[in-house]
């Protein structure tokens, strides 16, 4: 008589094997980069002002390993028809959330500054650092406190194809850009304090609900989008520098 066991009955596929360790590598990998004694270690080897370019050295690295090793599941969930309006809909949405992840920039820090150029040229150049953490209230800012993080989840949720591996990533980028966010939003609490407690009331982390959305369509509507008010003038005006020496904030840039 065989006997049955439920590990063989249900073998694990060897796709979602290959591509849980990537997911986990990468989110580990980048989670341990990001911890004050590994930062604090790195500034004490290298320059403070070249962190955010190596950490984002070492994103594009491992996100080339990633996708080079990815494997894929060979299931179709669904396959949008070229040409439906689905489809156009789907690629529509698609493109709108990669421009949007650049334009975003505008009302943020600069793209080079998230990348850690400037810091570097800044540096060379003898000039003052840039601040990395203050209260933005300008453009989409004045309702998401992370843009770029909502553009790259509506860009993993609207492929026109969707197999069983590329939905396996698009949770797995979602909840990974939710857990980094909320952590990158308790270090600018901790940085600024009342000042970004009373932003974070006013405003969404990613997803922005019912009564966001509704003072984003009337503040549309009205022409009046945070340009150059009063409020703005004093948020921007209350800037904290990163605490010296790097450590103690020191992850990528949050774009606040």
């Amino acid at each position: 008589m065989s006997t049955n066991h439920p590990e063989e009955d249900f073998p694990m596929p060897h796709w979602l094997i290959t591509d849980l360790m990537i997911v986990t590598s990468y989110g580990l990998l980048h989670t341990v980069l990001t911890t004050k004694p590994l930062v604090a270690f790195y500034n004490n080897l290298f320059p403070s002002y070249t962190w955010n370019l190596f950490y984002s050295t070492v994103s594009v690295i491992t996100l080339l390993l990633g996708f080079h090793y990815w494997e894929s599941s060979g299931v179709y969930l669904f396959q949008l028809t070229p040409g439906s309006l689905a489809y156009h809909a789907s690629t529509f949405i698609l493109a709108s959330s990669l421009i949007a992840f650049f334009y975003f920039f505008k009302f943020t820090t600069s793209f080079w500054q998230w990348l850690g150029v400037k810091q570097v040229v800044l540096r060379i150049c003898g000039q003052e650092q840039p601040a990395y953490y203050r209260v933005r209230l300008k453009g989409i800012k004045r309702y998401i406190r992370f843009p770029h993080h909502t553009a790259l989840i509506v860009l993993f949720w609207t492929h026109p194809v969707m197999t069983l591996d590329t939905l396996f990533l698009a949770v797995s980028a979602t909840i990974y850009l939710y857990l980094g966010t909320y952590h990158q939003d308790l270090r600018g609490l901790a940085a600024i304090g009342r000042d970004w407690q009373e932003y974070r009331a006013n405003t969404a982390l990613l997803i922005p609900g019912p009564r966001i959305i509704a003072r984003m369509i009337r503040d549309i509507s009205s022409g009046d989008e945070g340009h150059d008010s009063p409020e703005n003038k004093t948020a921007e005006s209350s800037v904290l520098e990163r605490p010296s020496g790097g450590a103690a904030f020191a992850s990528k840039e949050p774009a606040a």
